[in-house]
């Protein structure tokens, strides 16, 4: 098997889960600044793959949050300054070589929220097409 590519982009195809419009609401109405994950994982949580696969985002030693098949809900609203922020957006697997992470930085103004969504490559799904390349979104809520 090749190494798995990684993919960014700004381009967000409008797919908010229910969870996801009711943080940006919620943190909206309390004028909080911060990130929001939102994570497509398509395995079960009692599948019997070995395949697991571990989404986080780090900002340098810290972890934002993380998100993996054992999680219920797979959005995660973290506050965060107004400011720079290096993020590391990282997708861990079993086999190192398949795991890959991108670094991007972004600057946050007050009461901006970090919309970061991820479609990770899942090999063991059978009823979807897994993208061919880990999947990033990332966009400023003004």
């Amino acid at each position: 098997m090749a190494d798995i590519a990684v993919l960014v982009n700004s381009v967000f195809d409008g797919r908010l889960k229910w969870r996801s419009r009711y943080l940006i609401h919620r943190a909206r109405r309390r004028g909080r600044t911060g990130l929001l994950v939102q994570v497509d994982l398509r395995d079960p949580v009692r599948s019997m793959s070995p395949k697991w696969c571990l989404v986080s985002v780090r900002e340098g030693d810290r972890m934002l949050c993380s998100v993996d098949r054992t999680n219920f809900r797979k959005v995660r609203f973290v506050p965060l300054p107004p400011g720079p922020h290096v993020l590391r957006l990282e997708t861990l697997r079993t086999r190192k070589r398949r795991s890959t992470h991108v670094e991007r930085t972004v600057v946050l103004g007050q009461k901006d929220i970090l919309l970061v969504t991820c479609d990770p490559v899942q090999p063991n799904v059978f009823y979807r097409r897994s993208p061919e390349a880990d999947t990033w979104s990332l966009q400023i809520l003004r």
